[in-house]
């Protein structure tokens, strides 16, 4: 669970929060003047998005792919086309 800290709270406990983090999986939201700014999160959850923001990107691009072939074609065929490259990339992972 996520808590919410202003940037002098972050500082002055900035080892527990870390600590907490690494190792409970409790994610810090640092604010300032009341508007987040950064989080503290563990390594492994930074991981975690940085592969489902590698995945994200890998999709985007077959569907800009297919746009680009189908420009002219009918929404039928493009969404076939959609449906046929999502499971070939659901085959690679």
């Amino acid at each position: 669970m996520e808590r919410i800290y202003s940037a002098a709270e972050a500082r002055a406990n900035f080892s527990r929060l870390v600590t907490e983090a690494g190792f409970a999986g409790r994610e810090a939201i640092i604010q300032r003047n009341n508007r987040p700014v950064a989080v503290i999160l563990g390594y492994e959850e930074y991981l975690a998005l940085q592969q489902q923001a590698g995945e994200r990107a890998a999709r985007m691009a077959i569907y800009d792919e297919i746009r680009a072939r189908n420009a002219a074609a009918e929404a039928e065929a493009v969404e076939a086309d959609i449906r046929e490259a999502l499971r070939a990339v659901r085959r690679e992972a």
